[in-house]
């Protein structure tokens, strides 16, 4: 009975001064430090992940300001709107095509 494992010999530690528990400190210190690495790991997987999301987002955001300014720019650069603009100022779209100029040499 000396040799099981008692809730009383864990809370009053006496569990610890054991020769069986002492021989198998190697494993018990291994054990912890694989699971401080475990933790440590997924804190940083789980702020990368959060990084990601975050830049995601952005890119989504610029993305759809890159297409509308894009949206824009192609409206506003049509023929008929810079005719339309080059009006208001008093500039008037020729009705007459162009003409080849051919220059002998």
């Amino acid at each position: 009975m000396a040799n099981k494992f008692k809730i009383r010999h864990i809370l009053d530690g006496t569990i610890i001064t054991q020769d069986k528990i002492l021989q198998r400190w190697p494993y018990v210190i291994l054990l912890v430090g694989l699971s401080i690495l475990l933790i440590a790991n997924n804190y940083v997987s789980v702020k990368i992940i959060r990084e990601t999301n975050r830049v995601n987002g952005e890119l989504r955001e610029l993305r759809t300001e890159h297409l509308a300014t894009l949206s824009e720019y192609l409206t506003k650069s049509q023929q008929s709107e810079i005719a339309k603009k080059l009006e208001s100022i008093g500039i008037k779209e020729s009705r007459v095509p162009p003409t080849r100029i051919r220059v002998k040499r």
